[in-house]
């Protein structure tokens, strides 16, 4: 019976934490390409994704002592891809515009809902560049509120008022909540 995925996965991560590095081949030969999409998704740019994996797989490699064999190996090699990837561009300190937000409509929505993820595109390009980049580094690259003053140079109190401020503008120009959840 041939074991599956996540356990060939855990097995490759148990064998590099004992020492055997060829078994990084092994996870980026099952996972590379969803640790690609992950670093693409947040860098949007395939050389930077790129460096993003390869630093993964370093650390991989240097911590795999710390994973928790049965649990998901694939859920913790992707939390370093994102981690890894969400540093990269923090380094990188990217400014912040309209550009930089991926496309939210998808062709893969149906037309309702591509209705409405254009609608929060526009939406969001009307906030001021400043509520933008709140709203970039609070909701796109999953920063905490202490992160995103750190890395835009304004006080925690200050991004939380830009970003309740962004959030109330993006539902009014939405004609009310228009099923967004509370919190956006």
């Amino acid at each position: 019976m041939p074991i599956d995925r996540r356990e060939q996965l855990n097995n490759l991560v148990a064998d590099v934490a004992g020492g055997y590095a060829w078994a990084l081949d092994g996870i980026y030969r099952l996972a590379g390409g969803q640790m690609l999409a992950v670093a693409l998704g947040i860098l949007h740019d395939g050389a930077l994704a790129e460096d993003a994996v390869h630093d993964s797989l370093i650390k991989i490699a240097k911590h795999a002592g710390k994973y928790k064999n049965g649990t998901s190996a694939l859920a913790w090699i992707m939390t370093i891809v994102r981690n890894t990837a969400l540093d990269l561009a923090r380094k990188r300190k990217r400014e912040v515009s309209a550009e930089d937000f991926y496309s939210l409509a998808s062709l893969d929505y149906s037309p309702e809902r591509r209705d409405e993820a254009i609608g929060l595109e526009r939406a969001i390009a009307a906030l001021d560049e400043g509520a933008r980049k709140v709203i970039y580094c609070r909701y796109y690259l999953d920063m905490t509120v202490r992160q995103t003053a750190a890395e835009l140079k304004m006080s925690k109190s200050a991004v939380q008022r830009v970003q309740e401020q962004a959030e109330n503008e993006i539902r009014e120009f939405l004609g009310g909540t228009n099923g967004l959840p509370e919190t956006f």
